[in-house]
């Protein structure tokens, strides 16, 4: 558990004498859970602070490292199926949240999040159901990615019998075809996906459905859900007429060869256009082809613009990738011998966009440029391919299908949507709404309510960190490449289980005690009474002076007052 200072100050102002008035006192406190910003800000709602608690606590509670990593393995994946894969691939919002920003460092939440995930492949660990009965609803999914798979899960652990319908001959979506090896190697996202599979759900391959497969409509008869996870596979164009030209490629399609074992030979420099987390993919795999020896990155916008990770545009930095900001691709020039040459405008920023980011302007005064390279890898974005799918394309959201609070697409109450396919572009977002999907078809067939989560966020005002000591972050390391030509191997290591453990008690239990015992000790009349262990402390309000020690001492906010 987070380390503890003594403070020495006097803690609190209001002292109303004898207990003879405490009736008198307006104020009363009581211990109130609220909800940790991490856990309210993770697109799958995962109960950080309940795992790294649970590790944290190991010592306190007489457990060894083994079985609280496997029980925080079980409490992680109560919400998301994919921890090694999230680990690796999550851009961690809830770290960005973390109340211990204010304090030093934001908790290493996603390096945690990966050690438990290794564990559990390591160790073998099984998906828990929770049921064993067999309910008699079939449920149809559309796609086998993040939110497939996790709608998939969750159903599959309620009982209820699952099928999976992939156009491609592996699962995965984008997570297989879409991130490279070197980030995301196939035998952790295999190994997370086999746990799926046994726990009954069935996967059927090179079995596409929409226009040239199975239809919606026969799955909507067959079945008495259908889940659409269709993905966004098909590339957002340039739009500067480079349809059939050689040696032009779309992020997407570069990818998915890539990842599928095939080795292009884009010669000697590749130019990647775009600015997002995909393009980085595309830039560090392209570094890595035998042949390549300079990448490009071209973005419209400054560095500060960019949509992809921060960590990713660094890493790619340091892999030797060159950057080319404030230039948008103006026209592609006919190749000859071997070079292709692509002419470039000049941009700068304007106001903002409705999400708030600046937007970029064709800088007319400025001259245009042309870079040779011998390669074009256009990663504007994707979008989800609908044809079969028109049905319930109705009020579609920029490109995407466009569904309620629910995951229902439109008025068509046995058809549910989640993942790329309605815009939710994170791999957590579509663990997510899988999730969510999961839950409504779950109330929908079963008449069971989906729980709805009532806590106040806290935040770190309404806590009292002066308690809390400073302690150093746990980075995890990346292995020293020499030269990143040809290497496909992983580049990220893990956290060690001691790196683990002391990053697991830099965990301020934002809003949920603790027993850091504060209440207990700063208490002069005897209001706090010890509980046995793991069921903390309770209030016993007979002598209660209002004197408010125990709110102001109490480091996490689990305390509040009335």
């Amino acid at each position: 558990m987070a380390e503890i200072k003594k403070i020495k100050r006097p803690i609190g102002g209001r002292q109303f004498g004898s207990s003879t008035v405490a009736e008198q006192s307006p104020y009363r406190p009581f211990y109130a859970e609220k909800k940790p910003p991490c856990q309210a800000s993770c697109p799958n709602s995962e109960k950080i602070r309940e795992y790294l608690q649970y590790i944290a606590q190991s010592e306190a509670y007489g457990r060894d490292m083994d079985e609280s990593t496997k029980e925080g393995f079980y409490i992680l994946t109560d919400t998301n199926p994919l921890p090694a894969v999230t680990g690796r691939v999550c851009p961690h919002p809830c770290e960005s949240s973390c109340n211990r920003v204010a304090k030093d460092k934001a908790v290493a939440i996603n390096a945690v999040e990966m050690f438990i995930g290794d564990y559990g492949i390591e160790k073998n660990l099984p998906l828990r159901k929770l049921t064993d009965e067999k309910r008699k609803e079939r449920i149809a999914v559309i796609g086998s990615g993040p939110a497939g798979l996790s709608c998939a899960y969750q159903l599959a652990r309620r009982g209820y019998s699952v099928t999976i319908f992939e156009k491609y001959e592996k699962a995965g979506g984008m997570l297989r075809y879409g991130i490279p090896d070197f980030r995301l190697p196939a035998d952790v996202l295999d190994a997370e996906i086999n746990r799926i599979k046994d726990l009954g759900v069935d996967f059927k391959f090179n079995s596409p459905v929409g226009k040239d497969g199975l239809t919606l409509d026969g799955l909507k008869k067959e079945f008495d859900s259908v889940f659409v996870g269709i993905g966004a596979h098909n590339n957002i164009a340039l739009g500067i007429n480079e349809s059939g030209i050689p040696n032009v490629f779309s992020g997407i399609e570069f990818l998915r060869r890539v990842n599928s074992g095939e080795m292009p030979d884009l010669g000697s420099h590749v130019i990647v256009i775009g600015g997002g987390d995909s393009a980085m993919d595309c830039a560090r795999t392209a570094r890595r082809l035998p042949t390549t020896e300079k990448v490009t990155v071209a973005y419209r916008r400054g560095r500060e613009q960019m949509p992809a990770n921060p960590e990713e545009v660094k890493e790619a930095m340091e892999e030797g990738i060159n950057f080319e900001f404030m230039a948008a691709p103006a026209s592609i020039n006919e190749m000859r011998g071997g070079v292709l040459p692509i002419e470039f405008k000049r941009t700068k920023l304007g106001e903002a966009d409705a999400s708030g980011r600046a937007q970029f302007i064709i800088a007319e005064d400025e001259p245009h440029f042309t870079i040779d390279c011998t390669a074009l890898v256009a990663s504007l974005g994707q979008k989800p391919d609908l044809s079969g799918f028109e049905d319930v394309c109705k009020n579609l959201k920029k490109g995407c299908l466009n569904v309620d609070d629910k995951c229902v697409i439109s008025e068509e109450n046995s058809v549910f949507a989640g993942g790329d396919a309605v815009g939710f572009w994170l791999v957590t977002q579509g663990i997510g709404s899988g999730n969510s999907a999961a839950f409504s078809i779950h109330e929908k067939l079963s008449g069971e309510p989906v729980p709805v989560d009532h806590r106040e966020v806290i935040h770190h005002k309404d806590m009292h960190l002066e308690f809390y000591s400073e302690s150093e972050r746990q980075e995890r390391k990346n292995r020293e490449i020499t030269s990143v030509q040809g290497d496909f191997q992983p580049v990220l290591y893990g956290l060690s289980p001691s790196e683990a453990m002391a990053e697991s008690k830099r965990c301020m239990s934002c809003g949920l005690c603790y027993d850091c015992g504060n209440c207990y000790m700063y208490c002069s009349k005897g209001c706090v009474k010890k509980l046995e262990k793991g069921k903390h402390y309770e209030f016993h309000l007979e002598t209660c002076n209002g004197c408010l020690k125990c709110f102001e001492s109490c480091p996490c906010g689990y305390i509040s007052k009335a």
